[in-house]
């Protein structure tokens, strides 16, 4: 049990902004956190107040604690997001999420007639981006709208520079076949600032220069023209009469509804942009058990406005932990006055309960699915005798063709079903060529390393695609690391390989079970049995066919792309390299005799 003299450190802290890091026995970071005033916010853990299960298992598991002084709160949340973010600690609300934001880009200043395209990710081309938006399908819906009502173009540059004639956009009236000088750059120009202004929410501008531009055409008896325009204000207006709750065009903040069923913990953010509503992103993430609601909307908040702010306010369905606090740290981050409100009122209040309906339905969703592989693992425990249902499984295949470049794959699985981030694959190494055994002797011992330096912690089966010779492979390296928590099982199919008919070796009793046919843990270990399956032989195609398509010239050191052509062209291909001798590859511009010598021994090693 640690023992932690927290009333010595204490002593040590100063009464200034900064971070502190609490430590376990096994000098692991645990949990990170910022404070106004370090003394005062340490001391609290100690006070011997009655605090939530989840704090009293964080002081309960403090083996010792430093800290870092900053300048500012601000700087303080910045570098406790590092650390958050360096370490994860399993104490930390951990924001995991893969994706990045998409944005709508416009190739201005690059082209005459510039583009506008779905983008993700840094921004790294010349032009205008718009964004962050919250959803990848309000992106697209946009991009679709914008193209119908102003027609910019948003194919790419490939083929819009080699068009001779107009596309099929142009025929259904979704563009003006800029690539076939159908529209001046002034008209495009004009059309492409209409796009601007619409998704920086000035859409009631637009109109009502459309609605001039229309009178004008109509006046000079141009019909088509007024009649294009008049198609235009019609499908604006129609847009603006589908927001179901009026906003102002000065409208700037964002929506978060927080919510935890069980183990998962949900945050549902929504973003209104110059009086547009923009959509909802769900974000689930890893949360200790028994964490305040509060408490996790404040960790979540911290981590989610970390690098940047740009709404006005935020309205939340319940109040963060240190409100105030919270508020005037974000209005430091983002250099004006920031709200933070969980009382807000009128169509704002509308907008927020649609969010906390959102979150509700997507908490449901995600929530069925959780229990349902929970479940699942049950029948693990009841079939195979496990003491309890496994939380994480791991499954492993070798795939090789003709034992060349055998490759391995580790899949993993939890209780909310696949973890592809987690999917894994080795390149087996010094190995007899088809030694099954010795493969599976070697992914293990990989796993087993990545296991240790990735701190994911030992799941609780390792599933061997295999029979009983391969499951002792595994369990002899188990036994060479002194490891007994993990549990290792074999699947193999039948004699016919029918799939279905699987059976499982248990090397504890030494024997082949079957399943029920088609049953649930039949159809649960075919489907992990084949994602593994699935995971192995792509890396192992992959590898394949570049073997196919490299030529073995590559191999040779000092002959790169521009000689192995040369020599290649010289001599019409490989074969009338091999057949050359050593003074007709001399012979080859800008081959020295020394790497002619070096090209000859590589090609006939025996003649050495």
């Amino acid at each position: 049990m640690p023992s932690f003299d927290h009333q010595k450190f204490v002593k040590t802290l100063p009464k200034s902004p900064g971070v502190y890091q609490m430590f376990d026995a096994d000098d692991e970071v645990i949990y990170v956190g910022k404070a106004r005033v370090l003394k005062n916010r340490v001391a609290s853990y100690f006070t011997g107040k009655a605090k939530d299960n989840k704090t009293m298992a964080l002081v309960a598991a403090i083996d010792h604690m430093a800290f870092h002084i900053t300048r500012s709160e601000a700087e303080a949340l910045l570098l406790e997001n590092q650390l958050i973010k360096q370490h994860n600690p399993r104490y930390n609300v951990l924001l995991k999420d893969g994706k990045s934001y998409p944005y709508i880009y416009c190739s201005i200043g690059e082209d005459e007639y510039p583009l506008l395209e779905f983008r993700r990710g840094k921004k790294q081309s010349q032009g205008r981006y718009f964004g962050p938006f919250p959803s990848a399908a309000y992106v697209r819906n946009s991009l679709d709208f914008l193209q119908k009502v102003f027609q910019v173009r948003q194919c790419n540059n490939s083929t819009f520079h080699n068009r001779s004639r107009p596309c099929l956009q142009h025929q259904i009236n979704r563009c003006t076949a800029p690539c076939v000088g159908y529209v001046t750059p002034a008209e495009y120009q004009q059309q492409l600032q209409y796009t601007f202004d619409f998704i920086e929410g000035k859409s009631n501008q637009v109109v009502d220069s459309l609605m001039h531009r229309m009178e004008q055409a109509a006046t000079a008896q141009h019909y088509e023209e007024a009649a294009r325009y008049r198609d235009q204000i019609k499908a604006i207006r129609m847009i603006q009469s589908r927001q179901t709750v009026e906003l102002q065009p000065d409208d700037n903040f964002d929506l978060i509804a927080v919510g935890h069923q069980a183990k998962l913990y949900i945050a549902t953010v929504g973003t209104v942009r110059n009086g547009q509503f923009m959509g909802y992103r769900n974000h689930f993430p890893t949360t200790p058990k028994d964490t305040p609601l509060d408490e996790f909307l404040a960790a979540f908040m911290g981590l989610y406005y970390g690098d940047q702010i740009t709404a006005d306010a935020v309205l939340c369905n319940t109040e963060p932990t240190d409100k105030a606090d919270l508020a005037e740290l974000l209005s430091a981050i983002k250099g004006k006055k920031l709200f933070v409100t969980a009382k807000p009122r009128g169509n704002r209040l509308k907008l927020l309960q649609q969010a906390e309906e959102n979150m509700r339905n997507a908490l449901a969703v995600k929530a069925s699915k959780y229990q349902t592989w929970h479940n699942k693992w049950a029948m693990w425990q009841q079939e195979l005798g496990f003491a309890d249902p496994p939380q994480r499984v791991e499954c492993f295949d070798i795939s090789h063709q003709m034992g060349e470049h055998t490759r391995a794959s580790c899949v993993v699985f939890d209780d909310n079903g696949a973890v592809k981030k987690q999917y894994r694959q080795y390149i087996m190494e010094n190995i007899t060529a088809a030694d099954d055994y010795a493969a599976m002797r070697q992914v293990i011992t990989k796993r087993l390393a990545s296991i240790k330096k990735s701190d994911l912690g030992h799941p609780n089966v390792f599933v061997i695609d295999g029979g009983k010779g391969q499951v002792n492979q595994a369990l002899a390296i188990l036994a060479e690391h002194e490891i007994e928590d993990i549990q290792v099982i074999g699947v193999t199919k039948d004699d016919h390989r029918t799939a279905g008919e699987e059976r499982i070796y248990l090397p504890e009793t030494k024997q082949y079970i079957k399943p029920e046919s088609h049953g649930l843990l039949s159809l649960m270990i075919q489907f992990i049995r084949d994602e593994a399956h699935r995971f192995a032989i792509k890396s192992h195609r992959k590898a394949y066919k570049k073997s196919r398509t490299t030529s073995t010239l590559e191999d040779i050191p000092g002959v790169g792309e521009k000689r192995r052509n040369q020599l290649l062209k010289h001599f019409g291909g490989l074969q009338g390299l091999n057949k050359a001798s050593l003074e007709d590859i001399t012979k080859v511009t800008g081959i020295s005799h020394t790497m002619a010598q070096t090209i000859y021994d590589f090609l006939h090693p025996t003649a050495q």
